[in-house]
C-alpha cells in the first residue's frame, strides 16, 4: 500500500491546529483562573477593611459611651488595625452643632498591585 503525499500533510496540519486550540484553551483557562485568584484576594482584603472599619465605629461609640467629654473634643484613641496587615484606619469626626450631633467616617485604606483602595463606614453620634 502507498500513501498518497496529501493525505499525510493534512495529519500534520490538523495535528498542528488541534495543538494550536489546546494552547489557546489552556491559555484561557489560565488567565481565568488567575483573574478568580486576585478577585478572591481583593474581595478578602475588602472584608477585613470592612472589618476594621466597624472596629473604628465599635471603638468610638465605646469611647463616647465611657468619657464623652473626650468624644465631643475628638479626643478618642484611634485604634489601628494589627501591626502586621498593610491596613491603615482613619477617623474623620465632624461636629453638626446645630444638631447636637457628631459625624464619624472611619476610612480604611490599603494598597496593592492595582492600586490603593478605601472602605468607609459612617455613622451620626447625637448628645445625651
Amino acid at each position: 500500500m502507498s500513501h498518497h503525499p496529501s493525505t499525510r500533510g493534512q495529519s500534520i496540519i490538523e495535528v498542528v491546529v488541534a495543538l494550536a486550540l489546546i494552547a489557546a484553551v489552556v491559555l484561557g483557562l489560565v488567565r481565568v483562573t488567575i483573574t478568580s485568584i486576585n478577585n478572591a484576594a481583593f474581595a478578602h482584603d475588602q472584608r477585613l477593611a470592612t472589618q476594621y472599619a466597624q472596629e473604628g465605629i465599635e471603638n468610638v461609640r465605646k469611647c463616647k459611651e465611657e468619657n464623652e467629654v473626650a468624644f465631643w473634643n475628638k479626643s478618642c484613641p484611634v485604634l489601628s488595625p494589627p501591626t502586621d496587615t498593610k491596613f491603615t484606619r482613619t477617623i474623620i469626626y465632624t461636629v453638626v452643632e446645630a444638631q447636637q450631633k457628631m459625624d464619624v467616617l472611619v476610612e480604611v485604606t490599603w494598597s496593592d498591585s492595582k492600586g490603593t483602595h478605601k472602605s468607609s463606614l459612617q455613622t451620626y453620634l447625637t448628645k445625651r
